[in-house]
């Protein structure tokens, strides 16, 4: 890897689902890598806080034109603001596939091709994707049914592909590959469970812009800096930064030696008042 750049594929159940490692993927992309960003669905029935809105109003303050608004024409919104929002981070090639919403594997095996076909000619060395993982356990231990979703299906279907073109069966024509290394992003773990963190303060201001944005949902400018503020910053605070991003593998990664990151060394050697100056990214 010295000498290649890095390729990853991100692979999402939903358009604003990209942004739990948006600022990860930008710091890559400044670097020479390359991302391919795919969402299985165009997102036309999930997140409509608009609609919700207004169906909360009583039905002579409605305004039509929300409440009539086609699903078609709400996901072409939400395709451009995916698109501009994965602009501010280096990110170009986008796709969007036709899944069925809510999204389900067994029900979609056309955008299960579709992602082994991509697999195959992006030929990535990272896979960032939805968690496969359900919880085990409700509130007070009580045990949970079936969490499956738009986002735990995507997981599936994005596994499945990977096996046909990792290992293909007779009468296979794409070129085999394997990925090297899937990250789950944080968010979607307690914690406690999280592998690595990258420290993303200098991508803060791209990452508020990434969520104002998608109006669509609802989101404005003051929503969105508390929301990166509680979200980035909360994990910045475990990483002993300004803002990060946390992520989960589904297995260890093989090193020729122990390994420490330079911001493992760094932390160990500053003063408080430098690390409390890294935290706040203020200096004085």
């Amino acid at each position: 890897m010295d000498n290649e750049r890095m390729r990853i594929l991100v692979v999402k159940a939903h358009p604003h689902d990209f942004t739990h490692s948006a600022g990860t993927l930008g710091i890559h992309t400044s670097k020479g890598d390359s991302v391919t960003l795919v969402v299985a669905t165009g997102g036309k029935r999930a997140h409509n806080e608009k609609l919700a809105t207004e169906l909360l109003k009583p039905e002579a303050e409605q305004d039509l034109a929300i409440i009539n608004e086609p699903p078609d024409e709400y996901a072409r919104q939400k395709a451009d603001e995916l698109r501009r929002a994965a602009a501010l981070f280096g990110i170009g090639d986008v796709r969007i596939l036709d899944g069925g919403e809510p999204f389900r594997a067994d029900e979609n095996p056309a955008v299960v091709e579709q992602m082994a076909d991509i697999i195959a000619e992006v030929r990535p060395h990272i896979l960032i994707t939805q968690s496969p993982y359900l919880k085990g356990s409700g509130p007070h231990g009580l045990e949970s049914g079936y969490l499956g979703n738009s986002h735990t299906e995507t997981a599936y279907a994005i596994q499945r592909a990977q096996g046909m073109v990792s290992t293909p069966e007779h009468g296979a024509k794409r070129r085999p590959h394997r990925i090297a290394a899937t990250f789950y992003p944080g968010v979607y773990f307690d914690r406690g469970d999280w592998d690595l963190l990258v420290d993303i303060s200098d991508w803060y201001e791209q990452r508020v812009e990434a969520e104002v944005l998608f109006k669509s949902q609802g989101h404005n400018e003051a929503f969105a800096r508390k929301r990166i503020e509680i979200s980035c910053g909360a994990a910045g605070w475990t990483a002993g930064t300004s803002y990060a991003e946390g992520f989960v593998r589904p297995k260890p990664e093989v090193f020729g030696s122990l390994t420490l990151s330079p911001y493992t060394l760094r932390s160990a050697e500053e003063s408080p008042q430098e690390h409390m100056q890294r935290v706040t990214g203020v200096t004085t």
